[in-house]
């Protein structure tokens, strides 16, 4: 299996994997929120029981602070009786009998029983039933009211029907004389109906709903029973007095809310935005690796190819020093890779060349690539000449920058063009002394010294003549671009005053551009004085005049203007012709270099004439270049640098 087919496997292996964290993530989070939903409604659930539990408490502290008091009443008139050693007195008692009814709010009626049967009941209206009421007779109570005798102590009995009607709750007191010997039962009935429903209405007023219920087994009256069910809210509370057990069951009247689904909703939305972030992060991540393979991968071929190139390559830190250096560099250098690794540029070049160096190596910019021709030394100190290219491969900043350096072997592409350069060099010395001898006999010819030419004839003498000039032209262009390449061509750099140069231009100018209907004139005059080889400024003007001419149009006009540019004068020559095809600019300064089109052909030209303007300016300390827009002209200027501070400029 191939390594990316390796790797490919792996990338999907991890995305698998992070698609089960993902999901298995959401699983947990969703039982997490279900078990914390779960803890809130219980909760919830203990809070609503904590909150019945107090407000029953509450009821059931009303409950038997009413029972207490009216009982406390009842068993005050049992001392009453063994101080009269068991004699009654209606009359007596009637005065403390309406005490005790005034008092306990819910006494429905007190009843004296001697011997078990009931003598005298207060109030009687409304009781009549229970007087003359024998308890050994009554089935139901008898039981009860044999329970207390024995026990000798007071109770508590109910809720009971009662035979005068309605349900009430008995306190019997067992009353015994001073000789212990028993003398009878007093029985205070409390209306339960009545009590029960002013219980009801603090009940209610709590809100909750409460039923009173009797227990067989006594039960600890400290403790609360509450529901053990998961929906149900009710709380049961036992409630023991005088030997009476009962259970107080209470509920809310209206039941708690449920938990809401919002919450549930929120809780899941939660649990999927996790999920959904941490997913996020493992594919992020996972794209991350993935990005990170393909660089190493892109990285790798890159190292890949940049060894394997048959041409120099290196790369080169924000100080100039060798980071890489491919085989075909080590072997134009003939040096290993290791002593050329950490090492600075220059070191491999004379010391004459590290101005340039360094000059260019700052030059070289983001958006700004440079190409130089220099000599570096080899293994052996041998000079090879090189091409240098360089670029920025990385970093925003110039400190910062990565260069890429290209090392082109120009050794041979020299050697062959020296050969050419001294090849034109003989051949247009060899040419020029028989085309003289032609030359000369053709002006004779047709100037009419040698007799009067016939009229057949003068057309042909006449483009003879003309071709022979053009020749000469020619010839005199490829000497001097022999001589510049071979740097023989001398200058005399003198400080000169620039007007009377381009008077001179003008006037010597000013025929030809006549023949073709042309007028080249200076805008302004110039005071400045510029350091220039005379004869050479005269050769470039001529060349920029000529051309300006040759592609204004007819009736047109040639400006010529100077402008002052910090050190340096520049000089223009401005035509109104259809100016430079953008396809053409870039190769303009070039040799040989013409447009194509049928129109600039038919001007004529060697096509040197530019390149040898460009070579005498940059020699003589100054720079030439061009503007021009399609159809609207062009103005070509050169830059001279100032010999001393002058006038500003004259009208013409």
């Amino acid at each position: 299996m191939s390594s990316v087919t390796q790797q490919t496997a792996r990338s999907q292996r991890r995305q698998t994997l992070n698609w089960a964290i993902s999901l298995g993530l959401l699983l947990v989070l969703v039982l997490g929120v279900e078990l914390l939903l779960q803890q809130y409604a219980l909760r919830q659930l203990q809070a609503n029981q904590q909150a019945l539990a107090a407000h029953t408490g509450e009821v059931r502290v009303v409950l038997l602070a009413e029972l207490n008091a009216t009982l406390h009443l009842a068993s005050g008139l049992a001392a009453y009786i063994p101080a009269k050693q068991g004699q009654i007195d209606p009359q007596e008692l009637k005065p403390w009998l309406e005490g005790l009814l005034q008092q306990g709010r819910h006494i429905r009626n007190i009843g004296l029983a001697p011997d078990n049967r009931v003598a005298l009941v207060y109030p009687l209206a409304g009781n009549e039933a229970a007087l003359g009421l024998y308890y050994p007779d009554q089935a139901e109570q008898w039981p009860a009211v044999e329970r207390i005798i024995a026990s000798r102590t007071a109770n508590l009995d109910g809720p009971l029907q009662l035979v005068q009607g309605g349900t009430g709750l008995i306190y019997r007191v067992p009353v015994f004389l001073d000789d212990q010997r028993y003398w009878g039962m007093i029985s205070t009935v409390i209306d339960f109906d009545q009590l029960y429903a002013q219980v009801e209405e603090i009940a209610r007023q709590q809100g909750i709903a409460i039923s009173l219920q009797p227990l067989a087994e006594p039960a600890s009256a400290s403790l609360a029973q509450t529901a053990t069910e998961p929906d149900a809210v009710h709380v049961k509370l036992p409630i023991v007095l005088a030997g009476a057990n009962w259970q107080l069951e209470a509920h809310y009247l209206i039941a708690p809310k449920p938990l809401p689904a919002w919450l549930r909703l929120l809780g899941w939305s939660l649990a999927l935005i996790c999920t959904a972030l941490v997913s996020l992060a493992l594919h992020g991540q996972h794209r991350q690796a993935s990005l990170l393979l393909a660089l190493n991968q892109s990285q790798q071929q890159f190292l890949d190819a940049f060894d394997m190139t048959p041409m120099g390559l290196a790369l080169l830190d924000q100080h100039g020093c060798l980071l890489a250096a491919n085989q075909a560099l080590c072997q134009l250098l003939q040096r290993s890779p290791a002593t050329l690794r950490h090492q600075h540029l220059r070191q491999f070049c004379a010391a004459s060349c590290h101005p340039q160096l360094n000059a260019e190596l700052a030059a070289t910019t983001p958006g700004h690539n440079r190409s130089w021709q220099q000599n570096l030394l080899d293994a052996r100190g041998e000079p090879v000449a090189v091409m240098l290219s360089a670029a920025v491969l990385s970093g925003g900043l110039e400190t910062d920058a990565t260069r890429i350096l290209h090392i082109q072997d120009i050794r041979e592409s020299k050697r062959l063009l020296h050969l050419q350069n001294e090849f034109i060099s003989t051949v247009s010395h060899e040419l020029r002394t028989p085309l003289t001898a032609i030359i000369g006999p053709l002006e004779l010819i047709n100037a009419g010294a040698l007799g009067e030419v016939p009229e057949a004839l003068q057309p042909m003498l006449q483009i003879a003549q003309h071709n022979s000039q053009r020749l000469v032209t020619l010839i005199n262009d490829l000497l001097d671009i022999g001589k510049l390449a071979a740097g023989k061509m001398r200058f005399d750099v003198q400080p000169l005053t620039l007007q009377p140069l381009i008077e001179q231009a003008l006037h010597s100018n000013q025929a030809y551009a006549e023949n073709y209907g042309v007028h080249l004139r200076q805008l302004a005059n110039c005071a400045d004085r510029v350091r220039v080889d005379a004869h050479r400024l005269q050769q470039v003007l001529a060349n920029l005049l000529s051309n300006a001419a040759k592609f204004s149009p007819r009736g047109g006009a040639v400006d010529l203007y100077t402008e002052r540019r910090g050190q340096h004068l520049r000089l223009n020559v401005r035509d109104r012709g259809p100016g430079v095809p953008a396809a053409f600019q870039e190769q303009i300064f070039q040799k040989f270099a013409q447009a194509d089109a049928s129109d600039t052909r038919q001007k004529g030209g060697t096509g040197l004439g530019l390149a040898i303007s460009k070579e005498l300016i940059e020699r003589m300390g100054g720079r030439i270049g061009f503007d021009s827009l399609p159809g609207q002209g062009a103005t070509f200027w050169l830059e001279l640098p100032l010999a001393e501070s002058a006038t500003t400029d004259l009208p013409a």
